[in-house]
């Protein structure tokens, strides 16, 4: 157990956990452009693309088991 809040995040959200959730998409080759912090169309289109490439539910909302799954926990 990591011991770290982990929010859900979707569309309009904005903060540090936002950039974090950009760059291990980034990172992981479902690109959403530069990690700006905000939760725009294409940080959506990209969480939809890794939860359906990961065989994890389609919500476009980066919630627990989608952190879990980029984190490789």
């Amino acid at each position: 157990e990591v011991g770290v809040q982990l929010p859900t995040l979707q569309k309009g959200a904005k903060g540090k956990q936002v950039k974090a959730l950009q760059i291990l998409l980034n990172g992981r080759g479902h690109g959403c452009g530069s990690a700006d912090g905000s939760f725009g169309p294409a940080t959506d289109k990209a969480v939809r693309a890794y939860q359906k490439a990961s065989g994890l539910t389609v919500d476009g909302s980066c919630g627990p088991a989608t952190w879990r799954s980029l984190l490789g926990m």
